[in-house]
C-alpha cells in the first residue's frame, strides 16, 4: 500500500467516525481540509451537493475561495460546464489534464481560475451507489505538477465516505426502519416527486393510489413530524384488508429539497373496527359533526351517532373526541380523501395476490 492511499484510507475512517457521532454530518466534513493537504497541497477547496433538480450547488464547505469564487462554484453556468465535460456521469476524480481537449479554454479556467492563480484542478465527482449525483468536492492547486495521478486517486478513495456521509437517504433510511414491520418507502420531494429509498422495496400502494402519498405528507410541518392511518388493499381475488400508511418529516439537516418520506407497514389490532367505523373516524378527525358525516357517507345522522357509539365502545373511549385522539395516535382510521365519494366506500388499491 503506497504512503498516500494509508493517508487517504486513515482520512476516510476518521470522516466515517464523525459524520456518524454528529448531528449534523455536512458540517463537520470541514475538518478534513487539513488532512486533506496531505494528499493535495491544494491552495483551494470546495464541497457542494447538487440540488433536486440538478441545476445548483449548495456549498458545504469551502476553504482558500472567497465569497464570488463561491458563489461561482454554486452557479448554474458552472454545473452546466460540469455536464459538459460529462463530470455528473463519471465516478472517478477529474484532473484538468484528464479533461478533454481544449478544457483549459472553458470559462471556468479561462475567465475564473486561471486569472485567480490556479493551475490545476481535481474534480471528484460524489455519486450515490443507486447512480444519483449528490454533490462535487473540488480542488485548486497553484502548480500544475500537483495534483499527481496517485493523489488523484487517493482522493478518490475518500469519495465514498464522505458521499455516504452526505446523503439524506441513508440517515431517511434509518428512520423509516423505525416503524415496525416496515416493507416499503419512498422520499417525497418539495415538487411532490417520489423516488425510492435505496435498500426498501416500493409498494403498490405508493404507485397506484395517487392520494396515499399527498395525504401523508400533506399534514407534515415543523410541529407535526409524523402522519399514520390505513389504506384498504383488495387482493386479485376480492379479498381486502388493510395496511398502514406512516408519513415522516425529515430530521433538521437533511436537504432542503426533501419534504419526508412515507412508510408501508403491516396493520396490527384494528380492534375490530369495521371499514365503515374506520372511515367515521377519519370524518370525525378531519372535524365533521354528525350531520357532515351522514352527508358525506350517505346515511342518516342517527346511523352516524350508532357508528360513532360503537367506535366508542370498541376503542373504550368516552367520547367522540377521546376516540378521535386515540385512533390518531394508532393511526386507526381511513382519511376521506382515500373514500369513493360516490359510494362511501373505501378506493382499495388492487395488488397481486402473491403479495
Amino acid at each position: 500500500m503506497t504512503e498516500l492511499l494509508a493517508v487517504a484510507l486513515e482520512l476516510a475512517a476518521e470522516i466515517n467516525r464523525v459524520t456518524l457521532a454528529s448531528a449534523d454530518p455536512a458540517e463537520d466534513l470541514a475538518f478534513m481540509w487539513g488532512p486533506m493537504k496531505r494528499l493535495v497541497p491544494f491552495a483551494a477547496g470546495w464541497l457542494g451537493t447538487l440540488d433536486g433538480d440538478q441545476r445548483r450547488y449548495t456549498t458545504v464547505t469551502s476553504v482558500g475561495h472567497d465569497r464570488v469564487s463561491r458563489a461561482y462554484m454554486e452557479s448554474e453556468e458552472l454545473t452546466e460546464l460540469r455536464k459538459k465535460v460529462g463530470l455528473l456521469q463519471r465516478r472517478r476524480p477529474l484532473r484538468l489534464q484528464d479533461a478533454p481537449p481544449r478544457t483549459v479554454e472553458l470559462p471556468c479556467w479561462s475567465e475564473h481560475w486561471w486569472p485567480a492563480g490556479f493551475r490545476e484542478g481535481l474534480a471528484v465527482p460524489l455519486v450515490a451507489p443507486d447512480g444519483r449525483p449528490l454533490g462535487v468536492l473540488g480542488l485548486h492547486t497553484d502548480t500544475a505538477s500537483q495534483p499527481t495521478a496517485e493523489a488523484r486517486d487517493a482522493v478518490g478513495a475518500i469519495a465514498h465516505t464522505v458521499t455516504a456521509a452526505l446523503d439524506p437517504m441513508n440517515s431517511l433510511a434509518g428512520l423509516a426502519r423505525l416503524i415496525h414491520g416496515a416493507t416499503a418507502a419512498v422520499v417525497v420531494d418539495c415538487r411532490g416527486a417520489v423516488t425510492p429509498l435505496p435498500g426498501m422495496a416500493t409498494d403498490p400502494v405508493l404507485t397506484r393510489c395517487p392520494d396515499v402519498v399527498p395525504t401523508a405528507v400533506d399534514g407534515l410541518t415543523d410541529r407535526v413530524r409524523y402522519t399514520a392511518f390505513l389504506c384498504p388493499v383488495r387482493a386479485d381475488d376480492g379479498r381486502e384488508r388493510y395496511v398502514r400508511v406512516t408519513g415522516l418529516a425529515c430530521p433538521p439537516g437533511t436537504s432542503d429539497d426533501l419534504v419526508g418520506l412515507v412508510v408501508i407497514s403491516p396493520a396490527d389490532d384494528l380492534c375490530a373496527l369495521t371499514l365503515r367505523e374506520l372511515v367515521v373516524l377519519g370524518l370525525v378527525i378531519e372535524g365533521h359533526a354528525n350531520q357532515g358525516i351522514a352527508a358525506r357517507l350517505f346515511i342518516t345522522a342517527r346511523t352516524a351517532a350508532a357508528h360513532l357509539e360503537h367506535i366508542r365502545t370498541k376503542l373504550g373511549a368516552s367520547t367522540r373526541t377521546a376516540a378521535a385522539m386515540l385512533a390518531m395516535r394508532r393511526g386507526l382510521y381511513i382519511p376521506y380523501r382515500l373514500i369513493d365519494v360516490r359510494t362511501g366506500t373505501s378506493r382499495a388499491v388492487t395488488v397481486s395476490a402473491g403479495r
